[in-house]
């Protein structure tokens, strides 16, 4: 596979391209603005010449006697030469045949075409050639070498193209610092990423000391960070505390097993009494891993949350209540409100809080149901709940020590207190005017 650039390497590479670009272009428009510049120096130097040409020959009243040439002047040009319409030369012997009239030059001196200039190699020099009216029939060719005009625009190119070589490796180089310290953040993030994936402890944390968007992403990993841990904390305590709790009614269960193998002949009524308690802790066993299911679901998605009438919930758990115990009237006032939340949840912590004022209830007592707007109190008419245990009753596992005879895990109330946090509710006990326990869990209304 293919390695993948880092985001810091993409980013100075991303800068070095564009200044190196922005470089090339700022280049290329200075060397063609100087090369231009020079190249228009050069042409008005031949075209004085020319001119200087045209002032020396009007000093002829006669006209411009056969054969006359302009003298170089202080080595201005390397040929200063007149040429005829029908193609003669006159010039220094010593320049004969360097400069060839071409026949755009002729036309030039025939009058039939304007002044013109062109670069042409003279002798393997290269130069600029300008071709001027000199006369009716005659032209002057000035030809100036571009040598010095050449290196000189050499020399800039160079140097231009060193500056920009200096200004894209400086760019690059203060890209790659400022893309190493403003992506610091994300590789101290990445650092603790890898080494909570490699350890499985959420328990590191990324420094913050910024409060731009990269300053928020860390922020939100370390509070991301922070709420994995608390439900790995909480995933612990509940699988030691549902260990702990599940050794007892196993191993009783097991132990009544073992007896019913052992003893094939039992009496009967021994027999059934084991058997009964086999029922009982089979029963007791399957609450419990309800429970404990029950509080592993955790909150649910919000996607799966509706309106829903809190009322109707209510009666549907009562309905329930009232199969599972047929000796225990409920009655109740139903006039709740609409609630958002999952109404399979909410059946359960109703239930739950019933079928607690059931068992903790005397036989055959009632327990009372209302719910009025998003407020449901249930209440029995049991021994009440000792104040020093009232701050613990809705933990995992908790049973008083009045209640430990009673069946159940300790887990019902806890799993009320966990739907109604996932729900933006509260749930509480307090003690019922006249004696016996008020459970009130207390749902936001919508609207």
């Amino acid at each position: 596979m293919k390695a993948r650039l880092t985001l810091k390497t993409r980013f100075t590479l991303a800068v070095a391209g564009a200044v190196a670009a922005v470089a090339l272009a700022i280049t290329a428009v200075a060397f063609l603005a100087i090369r231009t510049d020079l190249q228009n120096q050069v042409r008005q130097e031949v075209a004085a010449r020319a001119e200087a040409v045209v002032h020396a020959a009007r000093g002829f009243h006669g006209g411009i006697p056969n054969g006359w040439y302009p003298q170089h002047m202080n080595g201005f040009g390397i040929i200063t030469q007149v040429i005829t319409s029908a193609g003669a030369v006159w010039g220094p012997r010593d320049d004969a045949g360097l400069l060839t009239p071409s026949a755009a030059a002729i036309d030039v001196a025939a009058g039939s075409a304007q002044a013109f200039s062109v670069d042409l190699s003279v002798s393997g020099t290269r130069a600029m050639v300008l071709t001027y009216p000199l006369a009716p029939g005659l032209a002057v060719q000035v030809a100036e070498p571009l040598t010095n005009t050449d290196a000189e625009v050499a020399r800039v190119g160079e140097t231009l193209a060193t500056l920009s070589a200096v200004g894209v490796l400086v760019a690059t180089i203060i890209g790659w610092a400022v893309a190493r310290a403003g992506l610091a953040p994300v590789a101290r993030l990445a650092s603790v990423a890898e080494e909570v994936s490699l350890t499985g402890d959420p328990g590191r944390r990324v420094e913050v000391d910024r409060r731009d968007e990269l300053g928020r992403l860390a922020a939100t990993f370390n509070a991301m960070l922070g709420a994995l841990q608390r439900s790995l904390d909480a995933q612990r305590r509940l699988v030691s505390d549902a260990s702990h709790e599940l050794r007892t009614p196993l191993a009783s269960l097991r132990l009544n097993v073992e007896v019913l193998a052992e003893h094939p002949d039992l009496p009967s009524q021994d027999r059934k009494e084991i058997l009964t308690r086999v029922t009982d802790q089979v029963a007791e066993l399957s609450r419990l891993v309800s429970g404990v299911t029950d509080l592993a679901r955790g909150e649910p998605p919000a996607a799966d949350r509706f309106p829903l009438r809190l009322n109707a919930v209510v009666a549907e758990a009562l309905e329930a209540a009232r199969r599972d115990w047929p000796r225990t009237e409920f009655p109740a006032y139903l006039a709740g409100g609409v609630v958002e939340g999952t109404a399979e949840r909410l059946r359960v912590a109703v239930k739950n809080l019933l079928d607690n004022a059931v068992k903790f209830g005397p036989p055959g007592a009632p327990v009372e149901v209302r719910l009025a707007g998003g407020e449901l109190t249930v209440r029995d008419h049991g021994p009440g709940i000792d104040d020093d245990d009232l701050p613990y009753v809705f933990d995992r596992f908790y049973r008083a020590p009045s209640s430990r005879a009673a069946p159940g895990s300790g887990l019902g109330l806890a799993v009320v207190r966990e739907i109604a946090a996932s729900h933006d509710g509260t749930i509480t006990a307090e003690p019922a005017p006249g004696g016996g326990t008020v459970m009130r869990l207390t749902l936001p209304l919508l609207g």
